[in-house]
């Protein structure tokens, strides 16, 4: 009795072991692609991840940088792709700080989202202090492109919270976590009305990030989002708490 349960043991610290290694190169592997997050979705899972979704309130941020198309033709592609890479490299470490999950990467562009797959309460005031962090990182990367022959670069942020419908989107054999919805178009739009160096808020977005948020009224403006048949009021974020963003770094 006392062989076999030896045996059993040492059996299991092997299934152990193994079940280690396996999770180690799924991070490995996949931890530059994927939140931490989603990647303990898929380890909790052990892989059966099913495709579907749900509606939840999240808050959404998006970036883009301005002009990248003509430096993309001005520049050769080795180094506008060194410049690229280095700008994410900045930005994903400030989105992890503030529990943000990054979904996509659309050429220069950052699709954030705050409070999913886990439901985060404060999710709309980690989504305005990661953006005024980035705003306020701009200038160290703009140091290192100086540094490196590259041109100076500006971006604009988007922010807004509502309801969108997230989940695994795709097929059995292939998915990506993802969101969908009227606002997350919203928030897209909210974005193409920056200026580089500019943060925009929906009014919803500011309210529920609560007083923490710096907003320069005069700076705010009135628009009329493609898809929305009023004119809603846009906030320009200028800081959170005691960290102002630099005003040099405005167009």
């Amino acid at each position: 009795m006392e062989k076999r349960l030896r045996e059993l043991e040492q059996e299991n610290s092997r299934l152990k072991e193994t079940i280690r290694r396996r999770d180690e190169l799924i991070r490995d592997t996949f931890g530059r692609y994927l939140t931490d997050e989603v990647l303990e979705e898929i380890l909790n899972n052990r892989g059966n991840i099913k495709i579907g979704g749900e509606r939840r309130v999240v808050s959404m941020l998006f970036t883009d940088i301005r002009h990248s198309t003509q430096l993309s033709e001005e520049m050769d592609a080795e180094s506008f792709l060194k410049m690229l890479n280095h700008y994410f490299s900045e930005l994903i470490e400030i989105v992890n700080a503030w529990q943000g999950n990054i979904l996509a990467f659309v050429g220069d562009a950052l699709v954030v989202v705050f409070g999913a797959p886990r439901e985060n309460l404060f999710s709309a005031r980690n989504a305005a202090a990661c953006a005024v962090a980035m705003q306020r990182c701009m200038p160290a990367i703009n140091d290192w492109n100086r540094a490196h022959g590259y041109p100076e670069i500006s971006m604009g942020i988007g922010l807004h919270i509502g309801e969108a419908i997230l989940g695994n989107i795709g097929s059995e054999t292939r998915t990506k976590y993802d969101m969908i919805g009227r606002n997350v178009n919203l928030t897209s739009r909210i974005e193409g009305f920056t200026r580089g160096g500019q943060i925009l808020a929906s009014t919803e977005l500011v309210e529920a990030a609560g007083d923490r948020v710096i907003v320069n009224e005069a700076g705010s403006v009135w628009v009329r989002p493609k898809g929305i048949q009023t004119d809603i009021l846009l906030h320009d974020v200028v800081g959170f708490g005691t960290k102002m963003i630099p005003p040099a770094e405005k167009e």
